[in-house]
């Protein structure tokens, strides 16, 4: 009960996220049908996916750390090096600056956007990534993945399904 969910597609988190919003009383953020996810209003006050853009900003916490929370990988994330090939209780690990946990590592965490080869939204206020493509945007690493993954920068992508 205490251990990050795994193994759950990207339309399982936005379906959670909306169950989750009627569960409280909130407008759900997300127009499902079928494999069809819109999100017509950014100002949603129901749960949903952070943005790429957010979770980067919530995981730097306006430092420079390579991970998030630290420079030193083993204090804030569980990854091959030391998980023991599993995933470990939520925040056993030390916090970012501004005290979120498992940012780096543990498990891959989904966010909103599609995939783009080329994460260059500098040039945008929160962007929100690409229209459409095949594949959404995971970030933090996991417990099966080498230091690389969990870096704050790194990307990877899956097929929503996945």
């Amino acid at each position: 009960a205490d251990r990050p969910v795994e193994s759950v597609s990207w339309f399982d988190a936005v379906r959670y996220c909306n169950k989750l919003s009627e569960r409280e009383g909130l407008s759900p953020c997300y127009q499902i049908q079928g494999a069809d996810v819109r999100w017509p209003d950014p100002r949603c006050p129901g749960y949903r996916l952070p943005t790429e853009a957010e979770w980067e900003y919530a995981a730097r916490a306006d430092q420079p750390f390579e991970y998030a929370g630290s420079n030193d990988l083993d204090a804030v994330a569980w990854h091959s090096g030391n998980s023991k090939n599993e995933t470990h209780p939520v925040a056993k690990r030390k916090a970012n600056p501004w005290f979120l946990y498992d940012l780096s590592g543990n498990v891959w965490e989904w966010v909103w956007d599609w995939y783009a080869e080329s994460y260059a939204g500098a040039d945008k206020l929160d962007p929100t990534g690409p229209k459409r493509g095949g594949y959404r945007v995971l970030r933090g690493g996991s417990f099966v993945n080498e230091a690389v993954s969990a870096r704050v920068a790194d990307r990877f992508r899956l097929t929503p399904s996945d």
